[in-house]
């Protein structure tokens, strides 16, 4: 039925969530280790069913849903029970309600953990598993498993005599003791007591992710290296099978919660001790009420390290969590990776250059003369004629400079929390220590995010305190006041609405910047001292053409006079996105008033919206004649899974695969707002630096819009002609 087609989905995602995943191969591959014992993989099955089912019947988020989100312990639950007790009537009602009441559990711990930004894991799994161990002392009519006598006819009942045969071989095969107990911990997390479900669920692991497998290797041989130099006997782990808890707990704080890289490889040699200690202490307790801890230590310590990274005031060991969860390891690299080389920090309320025109930085951030300790994070802009001077004349007056007078523009949309406007200029040469800051403007744009303006003209100043202002505003003129000897503008970020805040570290948006002789347009930047800078205005064509509204449709039509439709729309996370009606491929960006960015590309990679995705990567709607732009793929939305399998491996220290993208303007075009526009482009893939394979596109825009669209590569040539926008 078309209702269910979730099902298959959440079904599979529900066993791969195990691992923090949700590749369906990876699923498909831990749903058959599970039936390695039949009624064990059954009552499983039957167990995450019903909890999906009941999700799906009490209209729980769909999304969630088909995640495995709410899945994957009522999972555990079932297949533990199917461990301990016999088959029967009995047992099969008892897994049906603890699938029910492990759900309701999960949207607890969800409603709970959700609220300080946590995951619940395992916890519901955990409390319903020792709840029923308690109760089912009392359920007389429940026979203990025999699990484990009838595994061989089981698994030939399964695959034959062939599967019995592997099922020998791996149990048998000389393993060293550490490995062997590697193994079955991997099988222990699906109650599989044996080598032959390790093997099984570390191919499935390797298959899903290179990262992922290599940190389970590290945390379960750390905590081995830990219970030696302890004294500990290592049988411990081997009779209990909890070695598990290192296993995930390294592939969770390692790479899945938190940004793979040297760091976090790194924190495991602190963390797996930690943990290790935790699992005796936890399993002694426990052993007062004939409970197995499972993997309670996994929990308690990936929780507690996940909550105290929040109270973090900076991020100097670089332990970076991750702010859009791909459920791959490598997949968060990539995409931090490349979100911090194209932006360089989150910056979600954009802040633009305060003036018209090209003005030259006179002192950056740590600058040599007032821009020290806690007000270090500012700038201070001139502007310079071709022999670089900054006046005219003699520079005696202060109208002999060239920004004296200039408009200040409010550089982004805010309300004004401060003004000082009625302090005199300054004599060129002297400068006023009693009144500082001059006359200033300090404007707020979000709770924690200011922005002032100092050593502006007497009563130039336009808006009132408590007035709004809209980005681009002219909000006063430059004048010479305050510690200023000279015109110039002093702009800073800060995180109070105080005349002498402390400045922060937030960088500026779309910025062109020309600095010791390369030309650039950045997203964001810290532009330095000395660099040459300005906002470059709009093109008319480039803003009509790119600037996608919600709830608009793109008609464009192929050479094969195939119709193709995109729709422009919003997830309920806000995120702006194209969606392709015939592949349902989506392309996700973000737009601002200048620039747009694509970030995100899900679906089919044969689609021409893929291939747009990759050509219009990064679009500034303004330019000057001949401007080039270059940016950076993430490596998973450029390469083949197959050609970064050696890369993944190598990926939290060294990345030797690179997609770059290059966007080249017209070398006349600027001003010409009526004149049709070719944008030529290329994407790169390289490796150390040699070329892999290449592409070229080309936009050609009218002031209708996007008139023609061509990719060509070694693949594939395609061409979109544009039909309509509605």
């Amino acid at each position: 039925m078309k209702k269910f087609e979730w099902y298959p989905q959440a079904l599979l995602n529900s066993y791969a969530q195990v691992f923090f995943s949700n590749n369906k191969w990876f699923g498909i591959i831990l749903l058959l280790l599970t039936f390695v014992d039949f009624y064990v993989g059954l009552y499983g099955l039957i167990s995450v069913s019903t909890a999906l089912l009941t999700g799906y019947f009490i209209g729980l988020n769909e999304f969630n849903i088909r995640q495995g989100f709410y899945g994957f312990n009522s999972l555990l639950v079932g297949v533990g029970l199917a461990i301990y007790f016999q088959p029967g009537p009995l047992l099969l009602f008892l897994i049906i309600i603890s699938g029910v009441l492990t759900l309701f559990v999960s949207l607890a711990f969800e409603g709970i953990l959700g609220k300080y930004g946590l995951p619940f894991l395992s916890l519901p799994f955990i409390s319903v598993f020792w709840l029923l161990r308690l109760a089912s002392r009392q359920f007389e009519a429940l026979g203990l498993s025999e699990r484990g006598i009838y595994v061989l006819n089981e698994l030939y009942l399964l695959g034959g005599t062939k599967l019995v045969q592997m099922y020998e071989w791996w149990n048998q095969f000389p393993f060293p003791s550490s490995l062997k107990t590697y193994f079955l911990s991997l099988g222990a997390i699906f109650f599989q007591q044996n080598v032959f479900a390790g093997v099984f669920a570390a191919i499935g692991l390797l298959i899903y992710s290179r990262i992922g497998f290599t940190l389970s290797l590290i945390g379960f041989y750390i905590a081995y290296l830990f219970y030696i130099l302890l004294g500990v006997p290592f049988t411990e782990i081997s009779y209990s099978y909890i070695g598990f808890n290192f296993i995930l707990t390294a592939i969770a704080l390692g790479g899945f919660f938190i940004i793979p890289n040297k760091s976090s490889y790194l924190s495991l040699l602190v963390i797996i001790p930690m943990l290790t200690v935790l699992s005796i202490s936890l399993q002694e307790i426990l052993n007062i009420f004939y409970l197995p801890v499972h993997s309670f230590p996994f929990n308690l310590a990936v929780l507690t390290i996940l909550y105290g990274l929040k109270f973090r005031m900076d991020n100097r060991i670089g332990l970076s969590t991750i702010f859009w969860q791909q459920n791959s390891p490598e997949k968060n690299l990539y995409q931090f990776s490349n979100f911090m080389e194209r932006f360089g920090k989150d910056s979600p309320i954009p802040i633009y250059l305060p003036f018209f025109g090209e003005w030259t930085v006179t002192q950056g951030h740590n600058g040599p003369y007032t821009h020290k300790d806690d007000w270090k994070h500012a700038w201070d802009f001139e502007i310079k004629d071709e022999e670089g001077k900054t006046y005219k004349n003699e520079g005696d007056y202060a109208s002999d400079y060239y920004c004296y007078d200039k408009n200040i523009l409010a550089p982004s949309d805010g309300i004004v929390e401060e003004v000082v406007n009625d302090i005199d200029d300054n004599p060129i040469g002297t400068r006023n220590l009693e009144k500082n800051w001059g006359n200033t403007i300090i404007i707020k744009h979000a709770e924690f995010l200011y922005s002032k303006l100092s050593h502006l003209k007497k009563e130039s100043i336009l808006p009132k305190k408590g007035e709004k202002v809209t980005k681009g505003d002219i909000i006063a003129r430059l004048g010479n006041s305050g510690n200023s000897p000279y015109p110039h503008l002093h702009f800073q970020l800060q995180a109070t609405p105080y005349l002498g805040s402390k400045t922060i570290d937030y960088p500026i948006s779309d910025v062109w910047m020309r600095y010791q002789g390369m030309e650039s347009l950045k997203s964001v930047a810290n532009p330095p001292m000395g660099a040459l800078v300005s906002s470059l205005s709009p093109h008319s064509s480039l803003k009509k053409a790119f600037s996608f509204v919600i709830g608009d449709q793109l008609k464009f039509k192929t050479t094969n006079n195939e119709e193709i439709t995109w729709q422009v729309k919003r997830d309920y996370l806000l995120n702006r996105y194209l969606e392709c009606e015939n592949s349902r491929a989506k392309a996700y960006f973000k737009l601002d008033e200048a620039m747009l960015h694509f970030t995100h590309f899900e679906g089919d990679r044969r689609s021409m919206l893929y291939q747009f995705y990759l050509a219009a990567f990064k679009i500034s709607f303004g330019f000057t004649n001949g401007l080039e732009i270059s940016d950076s793929y993430p490596l998973h939305m450029v390469f083949h899974p197959k050609k970064i399998f050696l890369q993944d491996f190598a990926a939290p220290f060294y990345l030797y695969l690179k997609g770059e993208y290059r966007l080249r303007y017209p070398e006349k075009g600027k001003g010409l707002s009526l004149k049709p526009l070719e944008l030529k482009g290329e994407v790169r893939k390289t490796a150390f630096g040699r070329t892999l394979d290449t592409a070229s596109f080309e936009f050609f825009i009218d002031n209708t819009g996007i008139k023609r669209f061509h990719f060509q590569s070694k693949h594939s040539k395609n061409e979109l002609s544009w039909i309509e926008a509605s």
